[in-house]
């Protein structure tokens, strides 16, 4: 079959593609297999988040990594939903039941090496904890965070040469399956920018899959690999429309917390 490529999933059986004929397709597999079969260049855009390498198993707030009192973004998450528990607040208990060890070693130089080779342009989340080149166009992401403990943005590097965005919208919602769910919505702002329907998109981590619906609702071809097993099994449940074991576990569904607005802001 033309333009089919062959690379292996985490289990090491073989996954077969074909480019002309993709519409949405994810895999269970390491994102660098799947890089090294693409041909040069056959990627329109590649929108990625992959891990920054600041631990989010044991993060500490500001102070150093040597610090005994360096303390986890998990630990740091679970204590402010403590304090603001029976306040319909922090609902969410992800960051209780997920396993954060993946954020311990951002990507190498062979992956962004490989992400460029085969993408035409590119979307980079955390762009600024990598060594990227010079950007006119970034975008940040306005997360409309109450609590001041936590982020108040997003940093994504991209490649375009157009004038930097900003999209604002609460990223406070119950019922993720990942600990860094991002919303359907901010990946179609993304795409919107930056994209034409029909084109190829591609996602290397991900995660809970709203890169992946988003594609689907405004028309682009998708391909995703998640290397984490339970990440994957969750993010095809949520893709077709069954009940994760996140919601099963926590009894919550996915709902964001306020109301949002037509521009993707918070009423």
């Amino acid at each position: 079959m033309q333009n089919e490529i062959v690379f292996k999933n985490i289990f090491g059986e073989d996954e077969r593609l074909s480019l002309d004929e993709v519409l949405s397709v994810a895999f269970n597999a390491d994102c660098m297999e799947l890089l090294s079969a693409l041909p040069d260049k056959c990627i329109d855009l590649a929108i990625v988040d992959p891990p920054y390498g600041i631990r989010a198993d044991s993060f500490k707030n500001m102070n150093s990594k040597s610090d005994p009192a360096y303390e986890s973004v998990a630990e740091r998450s679970r204590k402010a939903r403590t304090r603001f528990s029976g306040r319909g607040k922090l609902k969410n208990r992800i960051l209780n039941i997920a396993d954060t060890s993946w954020d311990i070693t951002p990507p190498q130089k062979e992956y962004f090496d490989a992400l460029f080779r085969v993408s035409k342009n590119q979307i980079i989340w955390g762009g600024n904890y990598f060594n990227l080149p010079p950007t006119r166009c970034f975008v940040m992401w306005d997360k409309r965070q109450p609590w001041p403990n936590f982020s108040q943005a997003e940093y994504a590097w991209t490649s375009f040469d157009k004038p930097s965005k900003v999209f604002a919208m609460s990223n406070c919602m119950t019922g993720k399956i990942h600990p860094t769910q991002k919303p359907v919505k901010l990946y179609e702002f993304l795409l919107e920018q930056f994209g034409k329907r029909g084109e190829l998109i591609l996602d290397t981590h991900l995660g809970s899959g709203s890169s992946r619906i988003a594609a689907m609702n405004l028309g682009f071809r998708f391909i995703g690999t998640e290397k984490d097993e339970f990440y994957f099994s969750e993010e095809e449940k949520r893709w077709y429309g069954m009940p994760t074991e996140t919601e099963k576990e926590t009894g919550e569904k996915q709902m964001y917390l306020f109301d949002e607005d037509e521009e993707g802001g918070m009423k």
